[in-house]
């Protein structure tokens, strides 16, 4: 029988909002074991809208399947007993609290390393342990912001754009589950456990790479180029008849000509303005106008069938739901159902992995509030919670 390659993997998650509850469910979905452990009142994206079915936040669904929920007051010393009863046997240890915030309760990793020496807790903040930030609350559009990802986001002279998704939540929470794979992978060599951190403005840094690199060679800040890359050029979105289309024409000289012989503008192979890639990029206002001089004699879509024909690797920019209906999608089984006890039959979008002889994904709806703690607690300890709070 195919297993989950994680299962006997025990977690206790402490996380709320994005970024920590999108690590854990990764592990769950990997077969760990997960027991989220909420405030009274729960996460706070159990009261995140706009969207609600059956009063259950449809945020909160997307981030915490396959775990159990008990609920725990930090301040209470009784609750703080039941959580070092979880530890006992845990393996893993997930928060992403304020730095810091969980040493006046003996939850730090100093605190437990000792207490639980095989213990891999991890940790991930808006910027990490260090630095004259390091005790700042963050969430994924601040990060944006303070990482000079938000400044070369967007059309060239209009405002600065955010990614429209969580996208340093998501990619923190990754670079946290690589890093307690790793921690535990090593922990089998060692018999002992380590303390893990991941951060939001390390893993915008880590994505920014190819940027910092060419920045601190040139001294030239990237600007905002639309779909336009700084690096690579015909590569980007062209206008057609009818929407548009991204087209890749960086494969070489093969692929520059080839593009060009299909849209009839093979005298471009000689004019010196596009020349080379380097050239090309230099010149991508001009570039740009001479090919939609010719995209937008016709439809998107039989543009893609032509440059398919060609050789030239390009795409239509279609919406979600286009997306989602797609051929595509439905051959690699990425949309799912599980059934939650409130809000009926509730869509998933499985782990983008497969494995061939392990199960991924989590058949685990996300849990009622306190749903394994034999009770629903809901009282007050606010005070608490709003000093906890600040990450994303």
């Amino acid at each position: 029988m195919i297993s989950y390659p994680l299962e006997g993997v025990k977690v206790v998650d402490l996380t709320q909002y994005v970024a920590g509850p999108y690590c854990t469910q990764v592990l769950a979905d990997l077969g760990a074991s997960v027991l989220k452990v909420e405030r009274p009142g729960g996460d706070v994206y159990r009261r995140q809208g706009p969207v609600f079915v059956e009063g259950e936040s449809v945020s909160f669904l997307a981030l915490n399947r396959g775990k159990q929920s008990v609920v725990l007051d930090l301040a209470d010393e009784a609750d703080r007993k039941r959580l070092f009863e979880f530890l006992e046997d845990a393996d893993v240890l997930v928060e992403n609290m304020r730095p810091g915030a969980l040493a006046r309760f003996g939850l730090d990793y100093p605190s437990l390393a000792d207490r639980f020496p095989r213990l891999v807790y991890c940790s991930i903040s808006a910027f990490g342990s260090d630095g004259p930030l390091a005790g700042s609350g963050g969430y994924d559009l601040t990060v944006q912001a303070l990482s000079g990802l938000m400044a070369m986001t967007g059309q060239p002279g209009g405002p600065p754009a955010k990614i429209p998704i969580a996208a340093i939540d998501f990619g923190g929470a990754l670079y946290g589950a690589l890093g307690i794979l790793a921690a535990l992978r090593q922990r089998d060599a060692t018999g002992r456990g380590q303390h893990v951190e991941s951060s939001l403005l390390g893993c915008a840094l880590a994505w920014l790479s190819m940027h910092i690199v060419t920045y601190l060679y040139t001294g030239d800040e990237p600007k905002p180029l639309g779909t336009r890359s700084p690096f690579f050029a015909p590569y980007e979105a062209y206008r057609t008849k009818d929407g548009y289309l991204v087209v890749v024409g960086t494969g070489g000289t093969d692929s520059w000509g080839d593009l060009c012989r299909e849209l009839g503008l093979e005298r471009l192979l000689d004019d010196p303005r596009f020349a080379t890639n380097s050239d090309r990029v230099r010149e991508a206002e001009a570039l740009q106008a001479e090919l939609e001089s010719v995209f937008t004699t016709d439809d998107t879509d039989r543009w893609v069938e032509r440059l398919t024909a060609a050789g030239v690797p390009s795409a239509p920019v279609q919406q979600l739901g286009e997306v989602l209906e797609s051929e595509q999608v439905a051959a690699l089984g990425l949309l799912d159902e599980l059934a939650h006890p409130r809000a009926g039959r509730i869509p998933i979008v499985r782990l983008p992995l497969s494995m061939s002889d392990a199960k991924v994904t989590a058949d685990q709806a996300p849990p009622l509030l306190g749903g394994d703690s034999g009770e629903e607690r809901t009282g007050a300890s606010r005070e608490v919670g709003r000093k906890l709070d600040g990450q994303s």
